[in-house]
């Protein structure tokens, strides 16, 4: 919707991970320093973590993408709500090797024959974990005999955990003391201090084309980093509907108004995705488009204000009447924010049957 806009060949602030827009900032930088030395001992167990949307995951892909690792097989799980037998199973799997069986003992003897071939051929093998916090106790413990096996004392292989903070304190505990004893190097990924969040952005706006002066006025960058906390998947959702925003109400350059607009939409749509179903507590329903940013405009949800408990009646008397008032303002707001919404995805249908009919005719 807006590329056109602002002049820019790719969409800047996808929350999908794609290497091209990496920014190495300076935790993202020591965390690859310490992912090589771990990786260059080839043996134990190498943990990253941070929090939802810290970058971990194009951390990784940065990692696979970079040519460091052509003498290493890699096998990547992401999938891991799994119990220790399916753990093996998947394993097999994701390296491409023929089953010579259904059992938990058949699965560890293809995957022991397998790395034995590649210790022998001169090349290592990887297994990475990506949200490890969601392993069982038993696929955890899976991993730790594997990382067992063993080629004339030489480990045959080495694993990269990535997950949630939550799994560090998984790890301190008792049951994980023989993991823990076997970590080679651990890195937290914290946020982007402020300083770094204007250099973020600006990278990922010049990596989709964009040429000249920033579009984001004096203090928005402050403004953003408070929003967001830093978290690089919270800045990138923002950013793109900032420029949505910028785009539909046809200005160049995003001021703290644009940010104070979008953050109270962003807000009222958490708001309506979080209230509690219908109920005898439910006092008003008002339709809040639920949209990406730069898509279609999506299905309508219902946004439900729960009646806050001042309002309920006490031993048979009517409800307060400044409840009613602090209701009824409620009220008017989100009626407010969804004649904005509904002005704003109509302004988004015509824009996009417009290109559409400029496409048919080859303009």
């Amino acid at each position: 919707m807006y590329l056109e806009h602002f002049g820019l060949a790719r969409h800047p602030f996808q929350i999908t991970p794609d290497v091209k827009f990496f920014y190495d900032s300076r935790v993202h930088k020591r965390a690859l320093a310490t992912i090589t030395y771990g990786l260059s001992k080839k043996e134990g167990f190498v943990v990253v973590t941070g929090e939802v949307g810290a970058g971990k995951t194009t951390l990784i892909e940065y990692l696979l993408a970079s040519g460091n690792l052509k003498s290493v097989v890699t096998a990547r799980i992401s999938t891991t709500q799994l119990e220790a037998e399916n753990l093996l199973e998947l394993l097999v799997g994701e390296l491409g090797l023929r089953k010579s069986g259904a059992s938990k003992a058949a699965f560890l003897r293809d995957l022991n024959s397998f790395f034995l071939r590649t210790t022998q051929s001169g090349r290592s093998v990887l297994l990475i974990v990506d949200e490890v916090q969601n392993l069982s106790p038993g696929a955890l413990e899976e991993l730790r005999m594997l990382s067992n096996f063993q080629n004339r004392e030489q480990p045959m292989v080495q694993m990269l955990l990535v997950g949630q903070p939550e799994f560090r304190g998984r790890l301190a505990s008792r049951e994980c003391e023989q993991i823990r004893q076997r970590v080679i190097a651990s890195y937290h990924l914290s946020p982007l201090a402020p300083a770094e969040v204007s250099v973020y952005i600006e990278h990922r706006l010049h990596q989709a084309g964009w040429q000249g002066r920033t579009p984001f006025a004096d203090g928005v960058y402050d403004r953003i980093h408070a929003e967001t906390g830093g978290v690089p998947r919270q800045i990138n959702r923002l950013c793109d509907r900032l420029l949505l925003y910028a785009f539909l109400e046809e200005k160049r350059r995003i001021d703290m108004e644009a940010v104070d607009n979008v953050v109270a939409e962003m807000r009222a749509e958490n708001l309506a995705a979080a209230s509690p179903a219908a109920g005898p507590e439910a006092a008003a329903r008002d339709a809040v488009p639920q949209a990406e940013a730069g898509a279609a405009p999506a299905a309508v949800k219902p946004a439900v204000v729960p009646v806050a408990p001042s309002t309920r009646r006490h031993n048979g008397g009517p409800p307060a009447p400044e409840a009613y008032s602090e209701l009824l303002s409620t009220i008017d707001d989100l009626r407010r924010l969804l004649g904005d919404y509904r002005s704003r995805m109509d302004q988004v249908l015509r824009l996009v049957s417009e290109q559409e009919r400029r496409r048919k005719r080859g303009v």
